[in-house]
């Protein structure tokens, strides 16, 4: 189906319809009624829960002159099986399909790199289906009814916004190992952060004391182990995480381990005695974003 308004037209038909819709003020409430409606190039049946003439008229959206043809006139009470001739007056209907563009949603969030944008999710199309009644007098429109059928419901479009990041964020993982900054509590929080959790830290270095004899001086995602370098439980902290850790300062959750479980966090070091030096203590870490 293309995009844009495409409209099939019936032209003069032959077929009843519903008329949907509320009732306007001008309409006294009254019980379902079936009326005949008697136009100049067909017959239909229709519903009307109107009292009066007028109403049922007023139902159908039609707005006749004053020298108009109706019988039984306007102001007649409506009843169950009646006929109303309209003289003069045809119909004619069309149905028309449009498409509704999906609306765009943005997300800010903060990624450490330069500013960019993702679109997440592409979003639909919806389909909306327009069925119009016309009533014509001496061929002027007097009355006018439009139903919209939703066919299928649209789907926004969501774009993630990066931003880069600031002194208030901390430096980025590019610049976390860059600096591979040794452990110091004189390095201050940064201003913002997603979440902080107490954890109980240990410590490590890239050798064979800590690793094993088979160890490569590198952690579970390649990068190269030591400062600025932890490992988590990746159910609590994905790898990748950028961390600031109270007493040690900014870090990267870049390796794993057996002994690491829930809100246990090793902390890279470069020597045996530094490891034994920080011992095993409890810290606040902050996730940052």
């Amino acid at each position: 189906m293309s995009h844009g308004l495409i409209r099939r037209f019936f032209g003069w038909c032959t077929l009843g319809f519903v008329v949907m819709g509320s009732l306007s003020p001008a309409q006294a409430q009254g019980e379902d009624k079936q009326i005949r409606v008697h136009l100049a190039n067909e017959v239909i049946p229709l519903n009307s829960h109107a009292t009066t003439v007028a109403g049922f008229l007023d139902e159908l959206s039609i707005n006749l002159p004053q020298d108009a043809f109706v019988d039984p006139p306007v102001n007649a009470a409506l009843n169950d099986g009646m006929s109303v001739f309209l003289e003069g007056l045809s119909v004619t209907r069309g149905v028309s399909t449009r498409t509704v563009p999906p609306r765009v949603e943005v997300i800010d969030s903060w990624h450490c790199g330069p500013e960019r944008m993702v679109i997440e999710s592409p979003g639909r199309d919806g389909i909306v289906e327009s069925t119009c009644t016309v009533f014509f007098l001496k061929g002027r429109e007097v009355g006018r009814r439009q139903h919209d059928n939703v066919l299928r419901e649209m789907q926004p479009t969501r774009v993630v916004r990066y931003h880069q990041l600031t002194s208030e964020d901390g430096p980025s993982i590019e610049e976390i190992l860059e600096r591979r900054m040794p452990p110091s509590d004189l390095v201050p929080a940064p201003g913002r952060w997603k979440s902080k959790l107490t954890m109980e830290s240990t410590a490590y270095e890239p050798g064979p004391t800590s690793c094993g004899k088979w160890a490569s001086g590198y952690t579970a995602n390649g990068t190269r182990a030591g400062y600025g370098v932890v490992a988590v439980d990746t159910s609590v902290i994905p790898l990748g995480t950028r961390l600031y850790i109270e007493g040690y300062g900014y870090a990267v959750a870049a390796d794993t381990g057996g002994a690491i479980n829930g809100h246990d966090i090793d902390l890279g070091f470069l020597t045996v005695e530094e490891c034994l030096q920080w011992g095993r203590k409890d810290v606040t870490v902050y996730i940052l974003y």
